[in-house]
């Protein structure tokens, strides 16, 4: 990519100012990091803009921006469903699973399922949870992002990949979450400007929506496809994504952790809508270009779509911007996962191993684990390079681990019955199906996640019926029968009306979206 003085100079202003500001929010927060455990949940001093628009940020990658863009090349608008379907799900993270959580002061998601279940489910949430940080989530994205360095800036792959990883590793260990939450809501910030700018321009390139339109097959922009579509059936647009939704955005410990730091429960659940009204605008930012070049640029491979419309279509510093949005979508996925890899590391295990080590002491084993894990995350690369198709490896992975996680939190909280036998037959019991399905692909993995979803199901059911019953009052803050303590202590009601409403609001303009798609 041909770039201009005034491009770099908003690059390395870009990379000059988030260093900077996680480096202020670290020296703010050292007295007081340093004498609690607060580091890892930002001393629960968050507002809901902080929230929302860290959860947005923490969710794009620089994999997830370009691939959006190649797969709207190619098949059209039906890939934002997994955008739209974001929305739903952060209202069910709002409305179901945020009083649990913050109402409870939990820091990590396993810690959840240790008071709801047992040990054994908490031991296994983090392994797996740490696992799926290290081999997946850090790996692919340092690789997708060294390799979009490479390509539009004609950086080294590997050079590129140390220089962000130094940057980024430094802000996070030494600001903990509130360092990442903060840069992340800069991030978001010229994510949507940088993005914004380039489908504005596409879409006047071609014409207007109407040429668009008038141009292109009908099917490019049906959000629902028939069963027979290969890649997103209405079959697994219902069984799968849902799955997957609730897993990552109601049990993941990278996404759920910047809604533990909410100053309440009002202030999570805002965050939360706001994070939902933001994810309706991936579509139109991040799939819609893909679309505009198959009409600009038809001749271009669809997984270069992205990079080719910035240099061809953007003038000098909005091409700069874009570039500090490829760049912002990049570390605020890394530093989430890396802190949140590192908070695991430190409350579920070194706390558990040395229940008499100072709050101090797990702060430096959470930092000193950040700079492993990213080490370690480099080193993975080298895996990552081999696999075939980068989209099909996150989400292979994805849905072998996420639906026995997924049942074991919502069935955990709204059926008491279910017991710690239940949960872990069933959390062991789907992996291995998950595994299974991954080797084996009987279905498509949308509805691979589904069906192992019920089995899953299954199993928890059907275990804890054959096994002692759970001491009720020892759990009951933990299910929906005693959520409303935490609600009615903390929500006023006019808050609880303004929450109410505006999740009314977004749901029927979702259903509008739908029915207009």
């Amino acid at each position: 990519m041909t770039l201009g003085a005034v491009d770099y100079s908003i690059i390395f202003i870009y990379l000059i100012f988030t260093l900077a500001l996680g480096l202020w929010f670290a020296s703010r927060e050292k007295n007081s990091s340093f004498e609690s455990d607060d580091y890892f949940v930002a001393s629960r001093s968050l507002g809901w803009f902080a929230v929302g628009a860290s959860l947005f940020a923490s969710n794009i990658s620089s994999e997830h921006l370009i691939g959006l863009a190649a797969d709207g090349f190619r098949t059209g608008l039906a890939v934002g469903n997994y955008e739209w379907g974001a929305c739903i799900i952060l209202i069910v993270l709002g409305a179901i699973f945020v009083p649990f959580y913050v109402g409870a002061k939990i820091k990590t998601m396993p810690e959840f399922l240790a008071r709801r279940y047992g040990e054994g489910a908490k031991f296994y949430l983090s392994i797996v949870t740490i696992a799926a940080n290290i081999l997946v989530r850090i790996s692919v994205a340092l690789y997708a992002g060294g390799l979009v360095m490479e390509k539009m800036f004609g950086l080294n792959m590997w050079v590129a990949i140390i220089i962000l990883s130094v940057i980024t590793v430094i802000y996070t260990a030494l600001g903990g979450l509130k360092a990442v939450v903060y840069t992340d809501a800069v991030q978001a910030v010229i994510l949507l400007v940088g993005t914004s700018l380039l489908s504005y321009i596409a879409l006047t390139k071609v014409g207007g929506w109407d040429t668009l339109k008038s141009h292109l097959d009908s099917d490019m922009f049906k959000m629902i496809k028939p069963a027979s579509d290969p890649e997103m059936p209405w079959t697994g647009l219902l069984m799968g994504v849902p799955v997957l939704g609730l897993w990552y955005w109601c049990t993941d410990q990278v996404i759920v952790q910047r809604v533990l730091g909410a100053k309440s429960i009002h202030q999570a659940r805002m965050g939360t809508l706001f994070a939902a009204f933001l994810k309706i605008l991936p579509v139109f930012l991040f799939v819609l270009p893909g679309v505009c070049g198959k009409v600009l640029f038809p001749e271009v491979e669809a997984k270069t779509i992205f990079p080719h419309m910035v240099e061809v279509l953007l003038p000098v510093g909005i091409k700069g911007l874009v570039s500090a949005a490829l760049i912002a979508a990049l570390m605020s996925s890394i530093d989430s996962t890396l802190n949140s890899t590192g908070t695991l590391i430190s409350l579920d295990f070194y706390k558990k191993w040395r229940p008499e080590a100072s709050p101090h002491q797990a702060v430096r084993v959470g930092q000193w684990t950040t700079v492993l894990v990213m080490i370690f995350g480099i080193l993975w690369v080298l895996v990552v390079m081999k696999a075939e198709s980068l989209f099909q490896y996150l989400q292979a992975v994805n849905a072998a681990i996420s639906p026995p996680i997924a049942v074991s939190f919502l069935i955990g909280v709204f059926w008491p019955r279910a017991n710690h036998q239940g949960a872990l037959s069933a959390l062991i019991g789907g992996l291995i199906i998950g595994i299974l399905f991954m080797i084996y692909e009987p279905f498509p993995f949308l509805v691979s996640a589904g069906v192992n979803f019920i089995l899953s199901l299954g199993i928890l059911v059907g275990v804890s019926l054959l096994t002692p019953a759970p001491q009720v009052e020892s759990i009951r803050s933990l299910t929906w029968s005693g959520v409303k303590d935490h609600i009615s202590e903390s929500t006023t009601a006019k808050e609880l009306w303004l929450y109410r409403l505006l999740a009314g609001v977004l749901i029927i303009f979702m259903i509008f979206l739908w029915s207009q798609f």
